[in-house]
């Protein structure tokens, strides 16, 4: 993937707001950007040597919110910075986080840039709020953020190594093709 590409897939994700910033599991953020609609799993049976849990849940329906683009920031390091200053990253106490988020809610997204070392990204938005992501850990394969298009069911997947793969969500990792940005 080569930068026009890389910038053709956000393109139309610029200017959109973010909502429904969260922390996830674990510190795992998510944003979502677009039209808001609702995605339904019905009730699955599950095999029949599945956990009571897993049944049960299968059993349930699903009804959830999603945007047009969902970002999840996964396997990395990250801050969000209001007005220049850092306010929160990726090990600050939840309340804190929760304060952050609430104040990247409703920003609109500028941009999304390499940042100054190997593997760190800039999510600029438009009231002053920046996102940014580093690699974590030793292992240069983790992915530290995806971008999920809810049309087209693709997923650009980019790792600490500044690899990145783009493709169908439904691909096996073994079917992912690294390439550099």
């Amino acid at each position: 993937m080569d930068l026009a590409d890389f910038n053709r897939i956000w393109s139309p994700v610029y200017g959109h707001p973010a909502w429904s910033v969260k922390k996830g599991y674990g510190s795992f953020l998510t944003l979502e950007f677009g039209q808001p609609a609702l995605q339904i799993r019905e009730p699955r049976f599950a095999s029949p040597d599945a956990s009571e849990q897993v049944q049960e849940l299968l059993g349930r329906r699903h009804v959830s919110v999603t945007g047009s683009w969902h970002l999840w920031i996964y396997c990395c390091n990250w801050s969000i910075a209001l007005s220049g200053k850092e306010v929160v990253h990726n090990e600050s106490p939840t309340d804190d986080i929760a304060f952050a988020t609430q104040r990247l809610d409703g920003q609109k997204l500028l941009s999304v840039t390499w940042g100054t070392t190997l593997g760190s990204w800039v999510f600029a938005f438009d009231l002053g709020g920046e996102l940014k992501t580093w690699p974590y850990g030793e292992d240069p394969s983790d992915e530290q953020w995806l971008l999920y298009e809810r049309d087209s069911g693709n997923v650009l997947s980019v790792r600490a190594d500044g690899l990145s793969s783009y493709g169908a969500g439904s691909r096996t990792a073994k079917d992912e093709e690294w390439r550099p940005i």
